[in-house]
């Protein structure tokens, strides 16, 4: 039987355990607050510059800049995974390196050679514990990255396209949607795909990108905007992520403390028990010892 001393040490055990928790839940908050403005702050920029992109590749008959282009000399695909450097983020991690192994697996059976590249010391050492070979490593794209770091591995990967080293690039991480939602997804970053059109049940407008007079021409102006898409799209991925992972973790700890709090009270009533039933013994003990003097 548990005595009174053991269910006091484990509750003593169990509320430092609690402090911790709510000191990492608030921790995260703050965080995650400050990841979340960064995020929301970038959003407009990069879909405006997709929409430009759009807008510009709408109407062309044919790719008219690099990144467009589909690249059949190559079979190698570069495979981008984002991860976190640190843990205690429920399944945060977990769903990342569950669908990367999946598209490995896809890949793999397509006969395509796989250029691995993982971001985050989680997903470094769980994709080599499954035995898959990483080209390159990144540690330090943490929750403060820059859009210079962001910049610098999209310029590497556009190269490789445009060098026809590579035949795609992409990207599997977490895409925030909301504070109660985040979905890990596989963007195809490379090659820049043009946007299918979609049936409008209204009838279009006279007016389409046909008839504007472009200075510079159409293509000059691509070849300035395609690339500063494609790093805005990097960069906000690397900016969802972050947002993902200390929304995860603060949900994580906060768990923790609810649980932590249950399993104080659990043990306050196993120790309010416990310290009634000696009670009572020793209310027994001392009648039967008077009855036994008269």
């Amino acid at each position: 039987m548990t005595t009174t001393r053991e269910i006091v040490k484990r509750r003593r055990s169990v509320a430092n355990i609690r402090k911790i928790t709510k000191t990492m839940e608030m921790i995260a908050t703050a965080k995650f607050r400050r990841a979340m403005n960064r995020a929301v702050g970038a959003k407009p920029y990069t879909d405006k510059i997709a929409e430009l992109v759009s807008t510009l590749m709408t109407g062309s008959a044919q790719a008219i800049h690099p990144l467009m282009e589909e690249n059949t000399e190559s079979n190698r695909v570069v495979l981008l995974v984002l991860t976190s450097n640190r843990g205690l983020c429920g399944g945060y991690n977990g769903n990342i390196i569950r669908l990367a192994n999946q598209q490995i697996k896809q890949l793999a059976e397509g006969k395509s050679e796989i250029d691995l590249r993982v971001s985050g010391k989680k997903g470094i050492s769980a994709l080599r514990y499954a035995g898959h070979e990483i080209s390159h490593s990144y540690i330090d794209f943490d929750d403060k990255i820059t859009f210079a770091q962001a910049e610098e591995l999209a310029d590497e990967l556009m190269d490789l396209y445009c060098t026809k080293q590579i035949n795609g690039v992409r990207v599997v991480y977490t895409r925030f949607i909301s504070s109660a939602r985040h979905d890990a997804e596989i963007l195809n970053l490379l090659p820049i795909r043009a946007p299918v059109p979609e049936e409008a049940d209204e009838e279009p407008l006279d007016v389409g990108i046909e008839d504007y007079l472009f200075s510079p021409t159409r293509e000059e102006i691509l070849s300035e905007l395609v690339p500063v898409a494609l790093k805005t799209e990097l960069f906000q991925c690397f900016m969802d992520a972050v947002v993902s992972e200390q929304v995860a973790r603060m949900s994580a700890m906060k768990a923790a403390t609810d649980n932590a709090q249950q399993m104080i009270q659990a043990l306050t009533r196993q120790y309010n028990r416990a310290r009634q039933s000696q009670i009572t013994g020793e209310l027994l003990d001392i009648m039967g010892g008077a009855e036994a003097l008269k």
